[in-house]
């Protein structure tokens, strides 16, 4: 057991925010828009509405992102997260989507948005526009609150971030941030995605990738060619296959090796470190637990899965008699 320390304490670890508490944490997996599903699991966790805001005696939750789009009620999930998150019954960091939300309801000197998505997007975009639409100017009031939330957690023994670990991004977006949030100048360099403090965003959100070599052809379940894949990162990648390499991915890739040309350098997350728990792979069945330090939170709700939580109470590695999840109720939109 971990020893506990009464005081919170804000330290500055590799530039690193590291908390220090006493608490124990409800590690919460993507929501996306899922309300309903997200009071059950509050619910079936111990957590009640005190004032309007979930609460638990002895836990705090903590979001991994991705709790916006895709779903039917963003704004109820907004709603609720931002409740905790200010009146400190819980935590939450920036996934993927919230910095589409960002990029998207941002907008230029000329009134454009700065996130230009593609039409699927664009359509996400909109529905939680319209899912503002009786609440005028509440909308900008989240954004400008999204822009706040930190992009990693560290809470010592255990770590939460959307995709991917790397201290050197840590410290890369710590010193770039301005007052600990997103201006408009950084939003519009995430968008454009050239600068070392874009592409660490792009990698902490979206998790490491790979181009696919151009004479292999993979096409997934819509007959769409694919041209990347995401690969786990708590692996070195040198000598492994295509297909044990692949990590939450949609499509079949060949059981031979990961040609060299294709490989960059990334940090491993290596099996010494604390556990570290993430979202945005959208597993479905697929075990969570990748590894005895780390853990997949993203049961897929969005995709007829489910909701999952991760009861954390102090222990070194995974274990599986800690999650619980509740099912989707809605189909993918």
């Amino acid at each position: 057991m971990i020893s506990r320390l009464k005081q919170i304490l804000n330290l500055n670890r590799n530039r690193s925010i590291l908390y220090n508490t006493d608490e124990y944490y409800d590690i919460i997996g993507d929501i996306h828009g899922y309300n309903t599903e997200l009071n059950s699991l509050l619910t079936l966790l111990g957590y009640a509405l005190k004032d309007g805001i979930w609460q638990h005696p002895e836990r705090k939750a903590v979001f991994v992102g991705d709790f916006v789009s895709r779903g039917p009620d963003t704004r109820g999930v907004m709603k609720t997260i931002r409740g905790m998150v200010e009146n400190r019954a819980g935590y939450a960091i920036l996934g993927n989507h919230e910095l589409n939300v960002i990029g998207y309801f941002s907008l230029d000197k000329k009134g454009q948005s700065y996130y230009q998505p593609p039409p699927s997007n664009k359509v996400q975009m909109e529905r939680i526009r319209a899912q503002f639409a009786d609440h005028e100017g509440e909308l900008e009031h989240y954004v400008k609150w999204l822009k706040e939330l930190p992009f990693h957690l560290n809470f010592g023994p255990i770590r939460v971030v959307h995709a991917y670990w790397s201290d050197k991004h840590m410290r890369l977006i710590n010193q770039t941030l301005t007052q600990g949030r997103l201006t408009k100048k950084l939003i519009k360099e995430i968008v454009k995605g050239k600068s070392d403090f874009a592409q660490a965003v792009k990698q902490t959100t979206r998790g490491i990738e790979l181009n696919l070599p151009k004479d292999l052809i993979i096409k997934d379940a819509k007959n769409i060619r694919r041209t990347n894949f995401r690969i786990l990162w708590w692996e070195s990648p040198h000598g492994q296959t295509f297909r044990h390499l692949s990590y939450g991915n949609r499509f079949v890739l060949p059981d031979y090796t990961v040609p060299e040309q294709i490989l960059f350098p990334f940090e491993v997350y290596e099996s010494h470190l604390p556990i570290v728990f993430f979202g945005h792979y959208c597993l479905g069945s697929t075990p969570l637990a990748a590894a005895p330090n780390v853990c997949c939170m993203d049961g897929c709700v969005a995709g007829n899965g489910r909701l999952v939580a991760y009861r954390w109470s102090g222990e070194a590695v995974i274990n599986e008699s800690n999650f619980v999840s509740v099912a989707s109720k809605l189909k993918l939109v």
